[in-house]
């Protein structure tokens, strides 16, 4: 008796472990992205790099399909528990991206504004390259012009992580929206102010939250040239700015 009451034991174990394997494998399914933007679910039982990819999809269907029109592969365990604190890393580390930013330029006695977006490919975490264009001004209160930035630039993720650092960087040359502004002295004259774009620059640094928001702080360099005829007081002459801010912002990336 005491012998079959091991093996029954036994038998239970085994069984239990068998139940509790199943109800793993049921909780995970492969997932598989094409280069097409289709995504299948289900379960791989052959996966061979250069030639194809064979899985039965969650409704018993059995595909096969060309490994080089796949992108990526998963697996998703939906009863998974995550430790408290830590998300799950599934941010598109190469692909096109397009990033939208709203920032503040403050100066020593206005406040500007910028707008900028953004379109490029990410070739992998540490390396992306684009070109923008946007929309800014550094002082409106003393009628500084609006000007239009045109540039490329780089970006870089530092860590594998839901909430990571990055830095950017940009250069170009900025178009002045209205360049003549002419201004009317009683009948005496007038002034003819008349401002020119130039290079511009900028770096940031700060954090991508999530797949979808950033928060940033960097310099904002400009520079620009001024030229001015007063006719009343006889003078005219040209001068040159090289605009210095520091820029305050966030974006929507996707």
């Amino acid at each position: 008796m005491h012998m079959i009451h091991k093996f029954l034991l036994l038998i239970l174990f085994a069984g239990g472990a068998y139940h509790l394997h199943a109800q793993d494998s049921l909780r995970c399914q492969d997932v598989v992205y094409m280069k097409g933007g289709s995504v299948f679910r289900g379960t791989i039982s052959n996966y061979d790099l250069s030639g194809t990819l064979i899985m039965t999809t969650w409704s018993g269907s059995k595909m096969e399909i060309p490994s080089n029109a796949v992108r990526r592969v998963i697996q998703d365990c939906k009863s998974s528990k995550q430790p408290r604190g830590e998300r799950v890393y599934n941010f598109r580390e190469r692909g096109w991206y397009h990033s939208t930013r709203v920032s503040a330029l403050p100066g020593a006695n206005n406040l500007g504004y910028s707008l900028q977006h953004s379109s490029g490919f990410q070739m992998n975490r540490f390396w992306g390259i684009g070109a923008g264009i946007g929309i800014e001004n550094f002082a409106p209160e003393q009628l500084d012009p609006v000007i239009m930035p045109l540039f490329v630039e780089t970006r870089c993720y530092l860590l594998p992580r839901h909430i990571t650092p990055f830095i950017s960087a940009g250069a170009g040359y900025s178009i002045i929206t209205k360049e003549e502004n002419s201004f009317e002295w009683w009948g005496t004259g007038t002034d003819v102010d008349d401002w020119h774009g130039g290079w511009m620059a900028y770096g940031q640094a700060g954090y991508r939250i999530g797949n979808h928001f950033i928060a940033f702080m960097g310099i904002r360099l400009q520079h620009l040239k001024y030229e001015w005829n007063s006719t009343p007081w006889g003078g005219s002459g040209t001068d040159l700015y090289l605009k210095k801010r520091i820029q305050i912002g966030i974006g929507l990336l996707i």
